[in-house]
C-alpha cells in the first residue's frame, strides 16, 4: 500500500510542472505588455523595438466618432510620435493572458491619458509570438471609447 501511495504522490508532482511553466510564460507575456506601456510613457524607441516587431500592425477602432472609424498603421510609424512634446500614460485595469505553443494574446482593458488629462479608455488586444526564447508583440488592436470606462475598470 505504501508503494502505491508513493507512486501516486510521485506522479502528481509531474502534473505541477506544466502549471508552473504556464505561470512563468504568462508572467513573461505580461512583462512585455507592461514594457510596451513603459515605452509609451517614456517615449523610449529602443524599448519599443525590443518588445515589438516594427513591421507589426496596429489596428484602431475609434468608437468616439460616428460612424466608428478603423485605422491601420505599423509599429515603425509610432516611432515618429515618440518625438512629440506630449506625454502619454496608458494604465491597464487588468490583463488576461492566453498562451498556446509559441503564441499568446493579452486582453487588456485600459485608460489612456494625454498630457495628464483623461483622453479615453478601451480594450487592447496584444498578439505575441515567442522567438528565440523571448515574447514579442506582432499585433495590437484596440478600441477607443469615452464612455463605459467604469465597467472596464471593474471587469
Amino acid at each position: 500500500m505504501k508503494k502505491v501511495f508513493l507512486f501516486l504522490a510521485f506522479l502528481s508532482c509531474f502534473d505541477c510542472f506544466p502549471q508552473e511553466t504556464d505561470k512563468l510564460e504568462a508572467a513573461a507575456v505580461k512583462a512585455v505588455v507592461n514594457q510596451f506601456f513603459e515605452s509609451l510613457e517614456k517615449q523610449d524607441t529602443v524599448l519599443l523595438k525590443q518588445v515589438a516587431f516594427m513591421e507589426g500592425q496596429i489596428w484602431t477602432v475609434n468608437n468616439t466618432v460616428s460612424p466608428p472609424r478603423n485605422r491601420i498603421r505599423f509599429f515603425k510609424d509610432d516611432l515618429k510620435s515618440f518625438l512629440s512634446k506630449n506625454s502619454y500614460l496608458e494604465k491597464a485595469y487588468s490583463m488576461d493572458v492566453k498562451i498556446h505553443g509559441g503564441m499568446a494574446i493579452a486582453w487588456v482593458p485600459y485608460e489612456f491619458r494625454l498630457n495628464g488629462e483623461f483622453s479615453h479608455c478601451g480594450v487592447d488586444v496584444f498578439t505575441l509570438i515567442k522567438k528565440e526564447e523571448a515574447w514579442k508583440i506582432i499585433n495590437l488592436s484596440y478600441i477607443i471609447e469615452k464612455e463605459g470606462c467604469e465597467k472596464l475598470r471593474t471587469n
